[in-house]
């Protein structure tokens, strides 16, 4: 085994090899290039022990352990974790794409499938987008009756996992469930994350923002969200920071 072989290995490997040959080292305060060069006076020491005995076959037997030695440590290397497609539980997760568009994609547990597909009266599944109130602390709350302003639905396919949703509204929240749709009756399987659409005013006021640059500033950084009604939601901390700055652009 070589000093440049040895380099391309992690430390975790070189502490392997190390324990393997018996070396004690501190790997604590130690460094990665003075555990290689014990490592390799280790092995050149059990190289020359092995030759000494002049024996063929335990030669041959320490060529055959360097071998498998070599390949057991580059297999711990090459070792690949693979993020599986699917954890094959019932979900759904909505992702903001844009003032207009969100993304959201979803699971549904095999055996909740297979039973309803079993129900005499299944018809399919369904996304039922709607557009909410005000953000609640809870899924329940934020999908409450009262909360609700208004929804629309998808019908979307037992192999489909994600779709991508035209909102339709700017400056509104939006929420998902995904549904069963069971004897003209909608079984709810899962409610999705609450996200809010920014507002698309920008480009239609653009005229009249260029005049403004404390507004625009503001808009920019995300400190404040534009408000129709003109009413002034700015911290007074922030207020004040903005006066004693150049926010010229």
């Amino acid at each position: 085994m070589t000093r440049d072989r040895l380099f391309t290995y992690s430390v975790l490997d070189l502490y392997k090899i190390a324990d393997n040959e018996g070396i004690k080292y501190d790997y604590l305060n130690g460094n990665r290039e003075k555990l290689i060069e014990k490592i390799l006076d280790a092995l050149e020491e059990s190289e020359k022990e092995r030759a000494d005995t002049n024996n063929d076959a335990m030669r041959l037997k320490s060529k055959k352990y360097d071998i498998l030695q070599d390949c057991e440590l580059k297999a711990q290397e090459k070792q690949i974790y693979s993020i599986p497609e699917r954890y094959n539980d019932t979900r759904i997760v909505l992702l903001l794409r844009g003032p207009l568009w969100a993304y959201t994609y979803w699971d549904i547990n095999e055996s909740k499938v297979s039973e309803l597909k079993d129900e005499i009266f299944f018809e399919g599944f369904l996304l039922r987008v709607y557009e909410l109130g005000e953000r609640k602390a809870s899924k329940k709350e934020s999908y409450s009756k009262e909360n609700i302003l208004d929804y629309y639905d998808i019908p979307v396919d037992e192999t489909d996992d994600s779709w991508y949703i035209n909102l339709g509204k700017t400056g509104k929240n939006f929420g998902i469930q995904l549904c069963a749709l069971v004897h003209g009756k909608e079984i709810v399987l899962s409610s999705s994350n609450v996200i809010k659409s920014p507002r698309g005013f920008m480009a239609e006021n653009i005229d009249n923002l260029s005049n403004d640059s404390e507004t625009m500033t503001m808009l920019l950084s995300g400190l404040w969200d534009y408000n129709d009604s003109g009413e002034n939601v700015l911290p007074q901390r922030i207020i004040s920071i903005m006066e004693n700055q150049d926010l010229s652009f």
